[in-house]
C-alpha cells in the first residue's frame, strides 16, 4: 500500500499516523498525527503538489515552542516516508478544520 493509499485509509477510519518527513529544511524525525484530508493544492503559479491536512500530536517539530501540540499542519505527502496507520483512532475533531476550505476543490479524501 503506498502513502496515498494509506492516508485515504487513515483518513476514512480515522486512525492516527505516524511517519517520517523528508523535507530539507525541516528537522527529521517521527511525527504522530490525525489525517483530516489529502488534496491536490495549486500554487498561483499553476504548479499542483498532493498534500495532507493533519493535526500533529506528537513527535519532532520545528515550530512546537511556538505552538504546542495539538496543531493543525500540513505536509507534502511526496516528502513523507515510514508512514504507518496506528492501532488507536480518533473522534474530536479541530476547531481548526474547515471541511469547506476552497483548498479542497481537488480533495481526495476528507473527513
Amino acid at each position: 500500500m503506498n502513502i496515498l493509499d494509506k492516508l485515504t485509509k487513515a483518513i476514512k477510519e480515522k486512525k492516527v499516523i505516524e511517519f517520517e518527513y523528508n523535507k530539507p529544511e525541516k528537522t527529521s524525525g517521527k511525527r504522530i498525527g490525525n489525517p483530516y484530508a489529502v488534496f491536490i493544492l495549486t500554487a498561483k503559479d499553476g504548479r499542483q503538489s498532493t498534500k495532507v491536512h493533519l493535526v500533529q500530536t506528537d513527535g519532532v517539530s520545528d515550530s512546537k515552542t511556538d505552538n504546542p501540540f495539538p496543531e493543525f499542519r500540513m505536509f507534502n505527502i511526496e516528502e513523507l516516508s515510514n508512514m504507518e496507520l496506528r492501532d488507536d483512532t480518533f473522534s474530536q475533531i479541530s476547531e481548526k478544520y474547515n471541511p469547506e476550505w476552497e483548498g479542497y476543490k481537488d480533495v481526495i479524501e476528507k473527513i
